[in-house]
């Protein structure tokens, strides 16, 4: 039997942690935890939501373990909600509801690929499935009507209007990515259709680097333990990795830096990938998420009632999940 209280959500985002807070969360490597729980048979199933803003586990409990005690593993207090408020709230995320931009395409598709990679993986669950699925189909439904992410701007959008308010142009500008993730070949996109020629790119697997050389043929390829001899004729260093620890160390860059040229890093990692005492130097200046989000905050504004005007899609998309459950009865 299928029941609804069964189901919770439980994690951080940038609601109720600053960056440095979830920086220091991420490095407990949370996902383990949960990982070990399934593995040990303590939950039924779960589904790992994590993006640069928010780190969710829903899962799907059974007798051997209930919330509390789950929350209890962390190091941090963790949103928790249960129940038919779990399921809400993972509506009104697919929706775009708790987005730095209210309403953006990016994390629709980011708990699509949640959920993908748990079936994957086989450790989601009759039930996630189907709570998921009828996220997933609100959430493309939510941007039809509601037309909310009609000219909305993305992290990447973002980061590239970003970078061009510091510089009169950037045709001529010296560009280094750290990182082929998802959010790097989505800057490469943007950058591309700049028409620049002076993109470099770094990862520690050459292979993978060589794939996005196929994508997009504009790049230049660094090999990856020379990153500091290029890095330092870049004028923009965009890091996007998924490392756990700094990837531009301080000990590294300052021997190899020009003191006479200035340096603009845009750091997109969740933690942060760059030293931040470069920015001791007049000549380097390091942003984060933060940063980037604070800046172009007023692209959030005026979404709220559009918000508030379709929010019947969720409560009409509740009622569907509730028959669809009860035919499971």
């Amino acid at each position: 039997m299928l029941n609804l209280e069964n189901i919770i959500v439980i994690g951080v985002s940038h609601e109720n942690l600053s960056l440095l807070e979830r920086e220091n969360f991420m490095r407990t490597r949370p996902k383990y935890i949960i990982e070990k729980l399934y593995a040990d048979k303590k939950i039924d199933a779960y589904i790992n939501l994590s993006t640069c803003l928010r780190t969710e586990f829903y899962i799907e409990l059974n007798s051997n373990i209930n919330a509390e005690e789950i929350k209890n593993l962390f190091s941090v207090d963790m949103i928790i909600k249960k129940g038919i408020e779990a399921i809400e709230y993972l509506f009104k995320v697919s929706c775009g509801f708790y987005s730095v931009i209210k309403g953006e395409d990016q994390i629709l598709a980011q708990v699509k690929s949640a959920y993908s990679e748990a079936l994957e993986n086989e450790h989601s669950s009759k039930f996630l499935n189907i709570i998921f699925n009828k996220a997933v189909e609100l959430g493309k439904k939510f941007r039809t009507k509601s037309m909310i992410a009609h000219n909305a701007l993305s992290l990447e959008a973002i980061s590239l209007k970003f970078i061009k308010s510091k510089f009169p142009n950037i045709e001529d500008k010296n560009i280094f990515i750290l990182g082929i993730g998802e959010l790097a070949q989505d800057i490469l996109t943007l950058l591309t259709k700049e028409q620049l020629k002076n993109i470099y790119i770094a990862n520690r697997t050459y292979h993978k680097a060589e794939q996005i050389k196929k994508k997009f043929d504009i790049v230049n390829i660094i090999d990856y333990k020379e990153k500091y001899d290029e890095m330092i004729k870049a004028d923009v260093i965009i890091s996007a990795t998924s490392a756990p620890h700094i990837v531009v160390e301080y000990d590294k860059f300052v021997p190899k830096m020009k003191e006479n040229k200035d340096y603009l890093f845009i750091d997109l990692a969740v933690p942060r990938d760059v030293d931040e005492r470069l920015a001791n130097f007049k000549n380097i200046k390091i942003y984060n998420l933060d940063d980037i989000w604070e800046v172009y905050h007023q692209n959030s504004m005026n979404r709220d009632k559009l918000l508030e005007d379709y929010s019947y899609l969720i409560d009409e998309q509740m009622e569907k999940l509730i028959k669809t459950l009860n035919y499971y009865e």
